[in-house]
């Protein structure tokens, strides 16, 4: 399958052989060199420093799949968190104080670094400066560490890092790729995807933060998300017949096993991609993407918006616009969900009411939620039914 490529690290997730970041664009690590533009209109060459087999691919084999009808509506609730007007803010995750935001950014350099900000706040500290790429940061439960993938070793590869800066430890040496890395609920796992050399696929491990040396496999797929109560893991896997979109999964975790693979959204014209729990573990926002080749629109945008799935009925909705391209969600324990979007003109941060509860209370962690006036409540439509 051809593959094309435009420069940046902010698309979340792992496309066509190559590796993929949150946002709207991707790094071109391809088996040919990759020329590209940047904002400027500056072009250059990049030689691939990783080279991943012909076959795999982000968004399937199908070549003529249609886009998928979403019905848009107005957003009036969105807020704005990172103010980048020279190089893109992505990948967000949240502390579990909901006040504090850990991101990758190109603010300060063509390769993105790690950063952190008050949600609601302008002063930025970098966290990591590095000539290469740190991307993907995602909080310890405690919020006190942050693990992240890097390839300044020359492949992709899961660390750590205390909050204050000190203490970086390299969780993983292998030559394949290992990237986006999840904590346990208890803080003692992490779990992320590896390229597979044996299977040739992308697979779901499992390490323990005392003896990173020793893990163990769990499932196939990709961009692994841990439950709440630590019982479940959500990820996405492309589907074995028809187009081989990806679709959202989830599996029960017994003991040291994965169980009962479920699959929870899917389309036959898109790819469900970047799921990630609730705060109360019964609802899954993910993202879904609508076109076969990650290509921009008139206004410069990927057309992808993203969903929410209830993980207990199948029930999915729509929570943006269509307008512009919406990638990369994460929910905070206030219930926002905050997503990477370039709808002022470069990517940046920006985050959404949905009227849910407010999870970090107690008293109501275990009420239902409730969707907002601006969801659509409608099903993914999907060809060949």
């Amino acid at each position: 399958m051809k593959r094309t490529s435009a420069r940046g690290y902010s698309f979340c997730m792992i496309v066509a052989g190559g590796l993929v970041w949150t946002g709207c664009q991707m790094p071109g690590y391809f088996s040919q060199p990759v020329t590209a533009s940047e904002p400027s209109g500056e072009q250059y060459t990049q030689t691939p420093s990783a080279v991943l087999p012909e076959d795999v691919s982000f968004f399937g084999t199908h070549p003529d799949g249609q886009r998928v009808p979403y019905e848009n509506r107005l957003l009036t609730n969105m807020t704005r968190h990172t103010f980048s007007s020279i190089g893109r803010d992505f990948d967000p995750d949240l502390h579990s104080d909901a006040r504090t935001l850990v991101f990758a950014s190109t603010r300060n350099s063509r390769h993105p670094d790690i950063f952190l900000k008050d949600v609601d706040g302008y002063a930025i500290t970098q966290l990591t400066s590095d000539p290469d790429d740190d991307i993907q940061p995602r909080f310890s439960p405690d919020g006190k560490s942050i693990v992240f993938c890097s390839n300044r070793t020359g492949n992709w590869d899961v660390w750590l890092i205390n909050r204050d800066g000190t203490e970086l430890t390299q969780l993983t040496h292998d030559r394949s790729d290992e990237v986006a890395p999840c904590f346990s609920p208890d803080g003692q796992h992490v779990a992320f995807t590896a390229w597979g050399r044996r299977s040739h696929q992308w697979e779901i491990w499992v390490l323990s933060i005392d003896r990173p040396g020793v893990r163990r496999f769990l499932c196939y797929g990709m961009f692994p998300d841990w439950s709440p109560d630590g019982k479940r893991i959500t990820f996405q896997r492309a589907r074995q017949r028809g187009t081989r979109w990806f679709s959202v999964w989830s599996v029960e975790l017994v003991g040291e096993e994965a169980r009962h693979p479920t699959e929870l959204a899917y389309s036959d014209a898109s790819a469900c991609i970047a799921p990630r729990w609730s705060p109360d573990g019964k609802t899954i926002v993910y993202c879904c993407v609508s076109q076969t080749t990650v290509t921009r629109d008139n206004s410069g945008s990927v057309p992808a918006d993203v969903w929410m799935v209830d993980a207990r009925n199948g029930t999915r909705f729509k929570i943006t616009d269509g307008a512009v391209g919406a990638f990369n969600p994460t929910w905070s324990n206030t219930g926002r969900i905050y997503f990477v979007s370039a709808r002022s003109g470069v990517e940046n941060i920006w985050s959404l009411r949905t009227e849910f509860e407010d999870y970090s209370d107690p008293a109501r962690a275990g009420e239902s939620p409730e969707v907002s006036q601006t969801a659509a409540n409608i099903p993914l439509e999907t060809e060949g039914k």
